[in-house]
């Protein structure tokens, strides 16, 4: 299976941090902008053929804990339509307590997550693709055990 990962740039944010330490030649860092982000990921879309993408995202969330976000909406909403089952069932394993929520947020996540997902719909490409929320920094007992999940 051959999976994107990828994250948004900023040197204390947790979820670059967290690609910076996933063993994988496909991470995408996304720069913190509405129209430049979206235009990287299609272009990558339109020069590779991906299975999944994986997109993490920063929320202030409690310590150890994961946000599975199935929803990206505008004036419309994108459902995944990854099966997630397995992947929550991983990060309970590993002691992260783990919501699953219909809401990205109104910033760059849900941005990433609506887009990427309308592109994969409109272009009917075969590719699914997930956006998981991590907590920042201080709030993650250790982000190389949690990169381990992905590796």
């Amino acid at each position: 299976m051959k999976v994107l990962f990828t994250a948004f740039n900023g040197k204390s944010n947790s979820s670059k941090i967290l690609l910076d330490k996933i063993n994988s030649d496909n991470k995408l860092y996304l720069r913190n902008s509405f129209s430049t982000s979206v235009n990287q990921l299609k272009k990558e879309l339109n020069c590779k053929n991906y299975d999944l993408i994986i997109s993490f995202g920063q929320a202030p969330l409690d310590k150890d804990t994961i946000k599975i976000e199935t929803v990206g909406q505008d004036k419309i909403k994108y459902k995944t339509k990854y099966d997630f089952t397995s992947l929550k069932e991983t990060f309970c394993i590993n002691n992260y307590k783990t919501i699953i929520s219909n809401n990205a947020g109104a910033y760059l996540c849900n941005n990433i997550y609506f887009n990427g997902l309308k592109y994969i719909d409109d272009n009917k490409l075969n590719t699914k693709m997930i956006f998981i929320h991590i907590p920042t920094i201080d709030n993650i007992s250790n982000i190389d055990n949690l990169a381990n999940i992905f590796n």
